[in-house]
């Protein structure tokens, strides 16, 4: 009876040294990084390792730090490399600017199945001390050693081993609540400003109205003009619906206020032609439409800031949960 050899155990270790360039409409960004693998075998076990998420192989440098690998007192074969290049990794963006990202390296047997050869993850594996990212906070580190199996041609499956080491990078929280943010809140607060207008100043609040919707148009445009299209909103852009849609309520109650007026204004204009039978009718009216438009306005004065307040938080505390 034959009996299949386990298969070798190939240890691999990776320090990430930087990451810059970070290109969300490519899902790519550069890394540089220290590989280094140890293994028993003769075969050496570095000419099999493929990074699978390495975007433009041509600029991919690997430079081996030894011309012969060495041999390490347990008996192991060690050799290391200097690498820098570009790779890829799907980013999540949907809570953008709050987002988090997944920067990886993902290395992999390529020639040898997962019955020949098992990659394991150095526990030495780290991040360099002191890494920094502009525009992004350095988070935990990711490990992960997985199998990988698809047929690729042949009549069976074949199975990959798979390491993956990276990091997670946070978007500063900052960028939202003091860059984005304030803008749109001030935008709104001068949509605001027409409730202590008088219905008779017609224009201006309208004028002010439109030019807020505007304004806001254009800041969702130079906000996330960096994004890709992802055929769904992200967290600014539901901020933005929110604000549209309370912008357009504003706009409504200016017109229903204004209409309001209007009738109260021709009520009051025709008062003294009228017999003194439907005087006092028209009169009553009037009052009413006067207290109708006064009430709107008032409620609308304190309803509006709060709705929004609330909305906006609610969204965020829903991307939060998820």
């Amino acid at each position: 009876m034959i009996t299949q050899s386990p298969p070798e155990r190939v240890t691999v270790g990776l320090q990430l040294r930087n990451v810059e360039a970070i290109n969300l409409e490519e899902n790519a960004y550069h890394a540089s990084f220290v590989l280094w693998v140890k293994w028993t075998g003769d075969a050496d076990a570095t000419k099999s390792l493929r990074f699978v998420n390495l975007l433009e192989a041509w600029a991919l440098s690997l430079n081996p730090v030894f011309d012969e690998p060495l041999t390490l007192p347990d008996g192991r074969h060690y050799q290391r490399f200097v690498g820098e290049g570009r790779f890829f990794h799907k980013f999540e963006l949907g809570s953008f600017p709050l987002d988090a990202q997944d920067v990886v390296l993902e290395l992999e047997d390529v020639r040898r199945g997962s019955n020949e050869v098992v990659l394991e993850l150095d526990d030495d594996s780290a991040v360099v001390e002191g890494l920094k990212v502009p525009g992004w906070i350095v988070g935990k580190t990711l490990r992960a050693v997985t199998t990988v199996a698809a047929k690729l041609g042949l009549p069976s499956e074949s199975a990959h081993s798979r390491v993956q080491f990276g990091v997670t990078l946070e978007r500063p929280r900052r960028v939202f609540f003091v860059t984005m943010f304030p803008p749109i809140a001030l935008v709104l607060m001068c949509c605001w400003f027409v409730f202590f207008l008088r219905p008779i100043h017609v224009e201006a609040r309208v004028g002010t109205v439109i030019t807020a919707l505007l304004t806001i148009v254009f800041l969702q445009l130079a906000f996330t003009d960096d994004l890709p299209y992802l055929g769904n909103t992200v967290l600014l852009d539901q901020i933005f619906n929110f604000s549209y849609a309370l912008i357009t309520a504003v706009l409504a109650e200016c017109v229903v206020v204004m209409r309001w007026h209007d009738r109260a204004v021709s009520l009051e204009a025709a008062l003294p032609s009228m017999p003194e039978s439907e005087r006092a009718v028209l009169d009553a009216e009037r009052r009413t439409m006067r207290a109708k438009f006064e009430k709107l306005d008032a409620r609308s004065k304190w309803g509006f800031p709060l709705i929004y307040a609330v909305g906006c938080a609610l969204i965020v505390f829903i991307h939060a949960l998820r």
